[in-house]
This record gives structure tokens, sequence and C-alpha cells, in this order.
């Protein structure tokens, strides 16, 4: 069914596509790895191994209760551990384990390849642009009153048949 006039697509509703499709690719491209999901989390203790679960809760905005269960699941593929610190027991330091280490070698790959890709067409000048503009829309949310959610996305066994389409 063809829509009979364009439809305007509020900016979070793309957001949340482009998001659902990236990480679609994402996953498709990691199918090898032992986890299937949380890759943000796993690129993000890349960059900052053995930060502590607050840390990664205000980098990623996710809440305390969604990041213990993050990191329930990781620790259960055995790709990271978590360190009580000894100054404070209520503090875990969150580090990745030798098969963590290895695996977000991969994700790291993954995320640079997609990222390529996806950019390829786009001046650099673009590219910065619409990074200063997400870093800003983020922000301007961050002052609005909100619920919080978590997105937890798992792979589904039926086959995308879905587009993207801008308007």
């Amino acid at each position: 069914m063809s829509l009979k006039k364009e439809t305007p697509i509020p900016v979070g509703t793309k957001a949340l596509i482009l998001s659902k499709f990236y990480y679609g690719v994402l996953s498709k491209s990691l199918e090898n790895i032992d986890v299937e999901r949380y890759y943000a989390a796993l690129y993000f203790l890349s960059q900052n191994n053995g930060c502590n679960q607050q840390c990664i809760c205000n980098n990623l905005a996710i809440d305390k209760t969604a990041m213990v269960k993050v990191i329930d699941y990781l620790m259960k593929a055995d790709m990271v551990e978590r360190d009580i610190n000894p100054q404070d027991r209520r503090e875990h330091f969150i580090k990745l384990t030798k098969k963590g280490l290895k695996q977000t070698e991969e994700i790291v790959k993954a995320f640079t390849a997609i990222d390529t890709e996806i950019f390829s067409n786009i001046s650099k000048e673009d590219q910065e642009t619409f990074t200063k503009v997400l870093s800003q829309l983020s922000s301007n949310l961050k002052n609005l009153p909100a619920n919080d959610l978590f997105f937890n996305y798992k792979k589904t066994k039926r086959k995308r048949t879905t587009t993207f389409k801008t308007h």
C-alpha cells in the first residue's frame, strides 16, 4: 500500500529506526561471537576497561538496575568480571576477561566497518555536523522530564523485510 501523502516522521522515530537497523547489521556481522547483545557496553569497556558500573551507566544512559542485568549476562558469557573496590565494597569495577578482550577486538572492528560504510558517501564536514547535532539533541533531551527506558535488542527468528526510507 502506498501512502497518499508523505508523512513526516518524528526525529525520535527516525533515530529508533536507524538504531534498529544499525544494530541489526552489527548483530549479523558479529554472529561468530558468543554474545548476541550488549555490544555497546562491551565496546565501551574496550575503551575504558576497569571502570566502575556507575561510569558505564552514565556514559551509556543505562539505569543501575538494568546495568546489573547487562553485567550478569556478560559474566555468564565469560566476557567480564566484577572486582569489588577494597576501599568501598559497594563499588564494582568491571573488567574484560581474556575472552572478553578477544571478542571486543571483533566488536570494535565491526563498529568501525559499519561506521565507515554508512558514512562512505557523506563528506567529513557533514559527518562532523551530524555528530554535533546528535550531541546537541541528546543534551536538549536531557533537560526534559522523561521515563527511563531500556532497549534490549535481541536477534529475532524472522528475516528483515523492511527498508529504511527517509522523507
